[in-house]
């Protein structure tokens, strides 16, 4: 049987369509024969993930970055689960893959679909739809917002120019109530983060502790903070020791709800969800994913 393979050619920057062909060799040499298909426009990975889950193909191979996770997951979803979902790696930030391989490369990513050894991971809900690795409120929605604009630069440096931009030209802090199962928060924000994942923006380490099998989410809170309260504390994310800074909050819950009076930027595994969300109800699906890994 032939097992659909579909790429996001736009991945990378370009990396997807650039290394279609080399990964369709590499997957016959390891004797894997693949259904090739390209995707679209914005959303056409869900569909095809959910035909094929829903025509019982045994797995489904999606090659592109974490926006072709976001979009995979859902039409998985969508389907009900079933096929296990396996993913090559040739995005620009690669966040999800970071947590199943020690080396997210695409012909390592092959090798593990070879093997075909599963596993079940958690799975975000937020209102309607899913996320593998993240969900971001605030700064960090807007960097990503301003990253999938910049079409002309590749690897970290994208999220690096996208932050200085979002600092400069779109810095605010809304105010906020986060109810959770230990309590409720009111509180000015600079961003929250709901994470799966350890790793968001290729190399912001905001959930250092974070596993995705362990049922729960860990939420960062960055209260509301200065222009240059936000750049001191960005070298300490990238190392991943913020988590006891003064203007920091961490908590691990299995559900969560926001609201702004104001509407919030949103964003989930990198893509833009919504501009002016005013109430995100969320939770957590434990071993609610089956990947390759």
């Amino acid at each position: 049987m032939l097992t659909p393979l579909i790429i996001n050619p736009a991945a990378g920057r370009g990396t997807g369509r650039a290394l279609s062909d080399a990964i369709c060799c590499y997957l016959r040499e390891l004797g894997i024969s693949a259904r090739l298909s390209y995707s679209g426009a914005a959303g056409d990975i869900s569909v095809q993930v959910r035909q094929a889950v829903s025509a019982r193909a045994h797995a489904v191979i999606v090659v592109g970055g974490d926006g072709t996770v976001h979009e995979a997951v859902n039409g998985w979803m969508q389907a009900g689960g079933g096929a296990p979902l396996a993913i090559i790696p040739v995005g620009t930030g690669n966040d999800f893959m970071k947590m199943l391989s020690d080396e997210p490369a695409w012909r390592e990513a092959c090798r593990r679909i070879a093997r075909g050894s599963t596993r079940r991971v958690d799975l975000g809900r937020c209102n309607d739809f899913y996320f593998a690795n993240s969900l971001g409120v605030g700064f960090d929605a807007q960097v990503a917002s301003e990253a999938n604009r910049m079409q002309w630069l590749h690897g970290n440096l994208v999220y690096g120019v996208a932050l200085a931009k979002t600092l400069l030209f779109s810095h605010c802090t809304p105010s906020v109530r986060i109810q959770h199962a230990a309590g409720c928060l009111d509180t000015p924000i600079t961003l929250i983060a709901v994470n799966n994942g350890r790793v968001e923006g290729g190399a912001f380490r905001l959930a250092p502790d974070a596993e995705i099998n362990d049922g729960i989410f860990d939420v960062v809170i960055a209260r509301g903070m200065s222009r240059l309260g936000i750049l001191t504390l960005v070298p300490r994310v990238l190392r991943g020791t913020h988590l006891d800074h003064r203007s920091v909050t961490i908590f691990k819950t299995g559900k969560l709800t926001i609201e702004s009076e104001k509407g919030l930027p949103v964003h989930a595994d990198g893509e833009i969800r919504y501009r002016d969300a005013k109430r995100l109800d969320i939770e957590i699906l434990p071993a609610g994913l089956t990947v390759i890994a």
